[in-house]
């Protein structure tokens, strides 16, 4: 349950609260409430309800309304994503791995991770080889190793992966794509995330397998394969404020999907090493 602020997504029902209501518990709402459905309504404890009769079903377009940009101007919107979100976002997840996409990136960046993106660069590296080998049993390890891995309700891999496999999706779609890992890596984490992580995150992963995700994330993506430099600067910043770090890390995953479909390597495996 969240306030208009946050915007529709797929496991969200966004509530119209009153002016200068920012959080549930404003009502008394507590963890570990009890919930009831009754028909259209929704109750929550013994003193709240919601009424879903003038509800509207969050139903975002897959297919983009301008025509997809090509892969090197792409590649440019790639670079006003990844500075926007090393000068804006919350690098106490995985946000410092933004400095070693770009080829050519310096040894010394790799110094400065945290325990979090130091354990998932790795890891995040066999993934991309896993991805270009387009070999099902190589991703699934792959995926299998990041699923669950950081801080936060939605842990920092799993944000990381919803972007990348949000991406491949759409990228796929709307460049009518036949690319066999970008099928393979939405059905192996939607597979793989049953049982490995937090139940919210469990359903992120699961809708961004089907092209679904948050309004901010989808307008990044939609933006970065078909937007001028100007509107891709500020759907960054718009996902940057999703949460303490998931914003950062999903912009992460973007930009390591987008890199993937335009066969584009990164820095990440010149120091993907344990």
């Amino acid at each position: 349950l969240v306030p208009e602020v946050v915007q529709r997504g797929p496991v969200n029902v966004t509530l119209r609260l009153p002016v200068a209501t920012s959080k549930m518990s404003s009502f008394g709402v507590r963890a570990g409430d009890r919930v009831r459905v009754h028909g259209p309504t929704l109750e929550l404890g013994d003193h709240l309800l919601i009424s879903f009769d003038s509800a509207e079903i969050y139903s975002p377009k897959q297919k983009f309304t301008l025509p997809m940009l090509t892969d090197n101007d792409v590649e440019a919107n790639l670079e006003v994503v990844r500075k926007t979100a090393l000068l804006f976002g919350n690098m106490a997840g995985l946000g410092k791995l933004l400095a070693l996409t770009p080829l050519g990136a310096a040894r010394a960046a790799v110094g400065n991770l945290n325990m979090f993106a130091s354990f998932a660069l790795p890891r995040i590296v066999r993934l991309q080889q896993a991805f270009r080998s387009e070999e099902k049993n190589a991703l699934t390890d792959a995926v299998r190793e990041l699923i669950g891995l950081g801080p936060g309700l939605t842990p920092s891999s799993d944000d990381m992966l919803a972007g990348l496999v949000l991406l491949c999706v759409l990228y796929a779609k709307n460049r009518r794509c036949t690319k066999r890992a970008s099928q393979l890596i939405a059905q192996v984490t939607a597979k793989e995330a049953r049982g490995r992580t937090t139940i919210l995150s469990e359903e992120y992963l699961g809708q961004a397998a089907s092209g679904r995700g948050n309004e901010p994330v989808m307008r990044l993506c939609a933006a970065l394969l078909t937007g001028g430099w100007e509107l891709v600067e500020r759907e960054t910043r718009n996902v940057l404020t999703i949460g303490e770090t998931s914003g950062t890390d999903t912009v992460l995953g973007v930009v390591l999907g987008a890199m993937l479909c335009i066969d584009k390597k990164s820095s990440l495996e010149k120091w993907g090493y344990e």
